[in-house]
């Protein structure tokens, strides 16, 4: 008898505990697809608005929510609106902007629901491009990975609370104050922002449109760098409309800025010979936001050249993209895509031997 009372009693037990666990385990939120695209929206919209320092640094701070909190490596979380458009002009590292509005390449997003909304983690290492009249692109000393908590407002999606880890470094040291931020830097929030015109009515995007979108531009970087589809360059072309546009910047000073229109034109980019096996176009932070013709996004390149033949790898250069897409019969395609390029490696060459020969 007492051998069936205490299984009776360990029965229980075990049973609430389960039931106790499996009350824990559902009070997580619970996520559609559409979230998970809206939260990784709002962290490449994160990675534009730090890089840029974007509307006085409100449009950092709007990433926030209204108890929203920054943590950095050292010194006490950035808490408040104003304080945050203040981290957002002047950046968390050493109150430094790059100069073309792209430095933070941010990947590997990964998001669970949470109680309350939804955590996640992300790598981010910082590339300084163009900087200092060096060619291409350095990696910088400034690398880790976020960790963040979601949550889910009247606005959208916001960050709760973002921590940056740094790479091979401990934690924020708790009482620790911040480095200051350039006294010039400091502005209030009010004092500099202009009135933003009304927007035309924009389309309503479903989550399907955003990954159509994504896989779009993805199938950019294989059909340019390879020459894809036997070398005739028709994948990359097709990922235009018949009427696309493509304009970006001279490759060397006092060069023709390259222009094309028509996906006639814009086969001739894709380069035949490379392979299947080329790789060099990488592009990350892709944002996506609806508009009356359809949709326009930005997303931001590097340029790698992977060591070959004793050459050590390195960052010919790198920029962002601003596109227009279209809806078409055949699916989203680039309506129009500009490009901002950094100095490339083959510009400071040419810079240099421009100066030579004066």
């Amino acid at each position: 008898m007492k051998s069936n009372a205490l299984i009776a009693v360990l029965a229980i037990a075990l049973a609430a505990g389960g039931s106790a666990y499996a009350q824990k385990k559902t009070t997580a939120q619970v996520l559609t697809p559409q979230d998970y695209l809206d939260i990784q929206q709002l962290a490449a919209r994160y990675a534009h608005a730090m890089d840029t320092g974007a509307d006085n640094g409100n449009a950092y701070a709007d990433l926030f929510a209204a108890d929203g909190e920054f943590v950095g490596p050292a010194g006490p979380p950035t808490r408040g609106h104003d304080a945050l458009a203040g981290l957002g002009r002047t950046g968390f590292v050493d109150g430094h902007k790059p100069a073309l509005g792209v430095s933070h390449f941010i990947m590997n997003h990964v998001i669970e629901p949470a109680a309350g909304g939804a955590t996640g983690k992300a790598y981010v290492v910082l590339v300084n491009i163009g900087e200092g009249g060096k060619p291409g692109g350095e990696w910088s000393n400034t690398g880790g990975h976020y960790e963040d908590a979601y949550v889910k407002t009247a606005q959208g999606w916001k960050f709760k609370r973002r921590e940056y880890i740094p790479m091979k470094s401990e934690r924020r040291a708790a009482g620790t104050a911040p480095a200051a931020a350039p006294a010039a830097l400091v502005a209030t929030k009010a004092a500099t922002v202009a009135p933003k015109p009304a927007a035309a009515p924009a389309n309503t995007l479903t989550a399907q449109d955003y990954i159509d979108i994504r896989a779009l531009a993805n199938l950019y970087a294989y059909g340019l760098d390879s020459g894809a589809e036997n070398g005739t360059g028709s994948v990359y072309a097709n990922i235009f409309t018949e009427d696309a546009e493509f304009h970006g910047p001279p490759a060397t000073p006092g060069g023709a800025p390259f222009n094309a229109v028509g996906r006639e034109e814009l086969r001739k980019f894709a380069i035949p010979g490379r392979g299947t096996a080329y790789v060099r176009h990488f592009m990350t932070n892709h944002l996506i936001e609806a508009s009356p013709e359809g949709a326009r996004g930005k997303v931001y390149l590097l340029v790698i050249d992977i060591g070959r033949e004793d050459k050590p790898t390195s960052v010919n250069m790198g920029g962002h993209y601003e596109d227009v897409y279209v809806k078409t019969a055949e699916g989203w395609r680039i309506k129009s895509r500009n490009f901002f390029r950094s100095k490339s490696a083959q510009t400071v060459a040419a810079e240099a031997a421009a100066k030579a020969a004066r």
